[in-house]
């Protein structure tokens, strides 16, 4: 059936209901079985050998301090922090995989500012911990849970605070760029208060990047210097929280020449239609820059329209082949090569910005590429301040070695979409291609994809992350005899990256995957022939117009371009909403599925898949249009997570969706199967900081959460249901069996994007027209001198319901119930 509808809004279908959330469900700490006396006399000799030995370095009024735990015992992290007059403050934390006897265990360190006051509050904990008098109502030792599982006290030094796993910390002799991390004190406002450190270190003739990065309790910088300079400058800094290795070089495909005739080029021309205004949708391209002059690019890319992070490298795509110049024409127009040779109209909606963000051919020190980033985004602004835009940015790190983490570009990322505040509307769909995996050897596919992870900035929770498939299977046997292709058709491309290697807290990424082209395999060897590969417009289009492209570079262009085409389709959809739009469109393909149904897979090979390719391939068609069968609904509301009350902050509302449902026609399908499709999206405000195994100390600002009635379900039963079931962001409860979900609320319940997919009878979702959107735990609840408790946030709930029966009407009965359609 012809998909020529328009999506419906249900604004005005939900209420608002006060929430209470139970206690959180993040792990808890089970005090390590001890004597007392011993162990109560160990950590006070422990505690001033470190307090002696840090203090022999400098004469100081604070110490910093190492903590580290019992093999596999929990520290409690957040009784390092004192809240009230941050006289000891929990700095950060790192856990460690160690190897006993061939068995796997953990250990945990937590680095911790104690000042003169915080050393001797310590020390009186310790003093009551030996005390039976002071003992618990239980008999239990009075901070038993703080001291129990620490199992060594050590001065902390430089190498307390470098948060790289996978790095070694460099030579102390090496000069090399450090990204530090300091803490704010001032969080309502930005007061410069690096500025001491800064001209201290410069003082002592350290090299200082001019970029800073501001979160609400971080301001991170670049230095230049040695180990050993750093251990005497910011190391007795009372600001120092963390130090990592800076991201230093951003990885491209520089692809091979594509051959082809002017004539085709101008045949091209005169069968695209441009529908643009100066008020058009924008793609905004942060790349190596654009040669706007190509013949293809030139009606579509003003020079007005151009910018660079350094006005010394000007505008232009000086690398072969360009980069930037191939973002652009992916974007505009897709894949050439799927087009050049038809005969149909091409009708463009849309127009393209650049701005430089490096320069290949003049290579420079590392910089924060958060703060570059930000300030190409605020370039672009300048130059259109009165467009709505796609940010597209293919540019990642030349690893994964973040593993799902927040990093500084990351968090700047995550900052970009999220805006001003919660409501604001100065916020961005972003499109992140996944960084690419190097197939050296026909067995690297696909063992080198599950092992190596998705590249920063690609694991930021509110960007589009864009991996990729192929369809791509031709290779000229003449050329290339007995040559094989890596990948089978609607497979995962050799060059995508996954998340398999995360640990399963952070969000789910690649959310989709688009087109990245394919490899050959040819006597134990890769080939790369052009067949397998997309096409675009080259830089150098002097002499060829064309070049071959393709690996996520490639497909986070055509996730851009999708965008564009619905953002132009629906001017007042939210980027959120586009964002959740291609995700809730996408499906895996018999060869991700492995040619099993969905619901036949077990419980980790879904989240296997969903690890590897996301919720699969965006359907453009499905993600702009609604048909008779196949009914899309959208709402996009407001909700306020948090209140305080007294000195606490708790959960404070959830709304309750009935929404406008086909139950006649529903009920008349009977026993006929049907599909139905929920996704909930919304952009958190990040707070990175590496103390994840706190309680208190979340990255996102906030979670939601739904639910949806089972059949059968009394409307009061399922609202005390979403009460009693809601759990925080780590160790949720069980999904309520009832509802069916293929996916589950354990696998689907990461990030900022949740999508499932449940599958039944027509008479089973008749009467299931009501869900509920909830909160979950985040740090403008557990932050309380952060002051975020009143903030509302946006979201956007798309639900699909599907009939594989082209003779169903969905359509008009819910059309019939509501006031206005999109």
């Amino acid at each position: 059936m012809p998909r020529d509808l328009n999506h419906i809004i249900i604004s005005g279908y939900s209420s608002s209901e006060s929430y209470t959330s139970p206690l959180n469900g993040r792990e808890r700490v089970s005090p390590f079985r001890r004597d007392r006396n011993i162990h109560g006399t160990y950590l006070k000799d422990e505690l001033q050998e470190a307090i002696n030995s840090f203090k022999q370095e400098i004469d100081s009024e604070y110490v910093y301090l190492e903590f580290t735990s019992e093999i596999d015992c929990l520290l409690a992290f957040d009784s390092f922090e004192d809240n009230r007059r941050g006289d000891h403050r929990f700095v950060s934390s790192k856990l460690e995989r160690i190897s006993i006897d061939g068995e796997a265990h953990k250990r945990y360190r937590a680095c911790v500012y104690l000042n003169t006051r915080g050393i001797s509050k310590f020390l009186r904990k310790i003093e009551e911990y030996l005390n039976p008098d002071k003992n618990t109502k239980n008999g239990n030792p009075r901070n038993q849970k703080l001291l129990n599982n620490i199992a060594n006290i050590e001065r902390a030094t430089l190498k307390s605070f470098w948060q790289e796993s996978e790095i070694d910390f460099p030579d102390f002799n090496n000069e090399v760029w450090w990204e530090i991390w300091l803490r704010r004190d001032n969080i309502s406002e930005d007061v410069n208060e690096d500025s001491d450190l800064v001209f201290h270190l410069l003082a002592s003739g350290v090299q200082v990047s001019n970029r800073r990065i501001v979160f609400p309790e971080h301001i991170v910088r670049l230095v230049r210097t040695t180990g050993e300079v750093l251990s005497t400058t910011v190391l007795y800094s009372d600001k120092l929280a963390e130090i990592r290795k800076p991201k230093e070089t951003a990885d491209f495909f520089l692809s091979l020449d594509k051959d082809d005739s002017n004539e085709w080029i101008e045949d091209f021309k005169e069968r695209t239609v441009n529908h643009t205004s100066e008020n058009s949708i924008l793609i905004t391209i942060l790349d190596t820059g654009v040669n706007r002059e190509h013949p293809l690019l030139a009606d579509y890319l003003s020079d007005s329209s151009m910018d660079s992070v350094n006005p010394e490298w000007g505008t232009a795509d000086a690398i072969r082949d360009g980069h930037g110049t191939q973002m652009a024409g992916i974007s505009l127009y897709g894949d050439l090569s799927e087009i050049l040779g038809d005969t149909s109209q091409i009708n463009i909606y849309h127009r393209l910005e650049s701005v430089k963000l490096i320069n290949i051919n003049n290579p420079h020190h590392p910089d924060l590429y958060g703060a570059v980033t930000s300030e190409a985004v605020s370039r672009a602004i300048i130059l259109n301040p009165e467009n709505q835009r796609v940010l597209l940015m293919a540019v990642t790190a030349t690893d994964g070695r973040d593993k799902g983490k927040p990093s500084s570009w990351s968090s700047s990322v995550d900052q970009i979409c999220y805006g001003e505040n919660g409501t604001s509307n100065d916020k961005f769909l972003f499109c992140i291609s996944g960084g690419n995996v190097e197939t050296l050897t026909v067995k690297d596919y696909p063992v080198k994809n599950f092992e190596e992870g998705i590249h920063d900035p690609g694991q930021a929770f509110n960007a589009l992350t864009v991996g990729t498939y192929t369809n791509k299977y031709n290779i000229d046997q003449s050329l290339f005899q007995g040559a094989i292709c890596l990948a089978n058709p609607g497979g995962m491309s050799p060059s995508n990256s996954t998340s398999i290697s995360w640990d399963k807290v952070w969000a789910i990424k690649p959310e989709i995957v688009l087109e990245g082209g394919n490899l050959g395999g040819l006597n134990n060897g890769v080939i790369d022939p052009e067949s397998l590969r997309l096409m675009s417009t080259n830089s150098n289009f002097q002499t060829e117009m064309l070049s071959s492209f393709g690996d996520t570079s490639a497909a986070s262009g055509l996730a851009a371009r999708y965008a564009a085409i619905l953002k132009n389709q629906y001017s007042n959809l939210w980027a959120e909403t586009i964002k959740g739009l291609l995700v809730h469109s996408a499906f895996w393909t018999d060869e991700m599925r492995g040619n099993k149904p969905i619901e036949d897979l077990t419980s980790p090979e879904k989240g296997s898949l969903l690890r590897s390719v996301g919720y699969g391939v965006p359907n453009l068609e499905t993600a702009l249009r609604s048909a008779n069968n196949s009914l899309t609904l959208i709402s996009q509301n407001t909700i306020k997570p948090f209140m305080l009350e007294g000195n606490l902050v708790k959960t404070n509302e959830m709304h309750l969706y009935e929404l406008p449902w086909p139950s006649d026609v529903l009920m008349d399908l009977f026993e006929n199967p049907v599909k139905l499709t929920v996704t909930l999206i919304y952009f958190i405000e990040p707070n990175p900081g590496n103390k994840q195994y706190s309680n208190s100390y979340y990255y996102q600002s906030h979670g939601l959460r739904f639910k949806m009635i089972d059949a059968g379900e009394s409307l009061d039963h399922f609202k005390e249901r979403v009460n009693k079931e809601a759990r925080s962001e780590v160790n949720q409860g069980q999904s309520y069996s009832g509802e069916n979900w293929i996916l589950g609320s354990k696998l689907r319940d990461k990030g900022s994007i949740h999508k499932d997919i449940w599958k039944g009878t027509g008479a089973d979702l008749a009467t299931r027209k009501y869900i509920s959107i909830y909160p979950v735990n985040g740090w403008w609840k557990s932050r309380k001198k952060l002051m975020r408790y009143d903030n509302s946030v946006r979201y956007s709930l798309i639900v699909s319901i599907d009939s594989p029966d082209n003779e169903v009407d969905l359509y008009t009965p819910v059309l019939n119930q509501i006031d206005i359609s999109i």
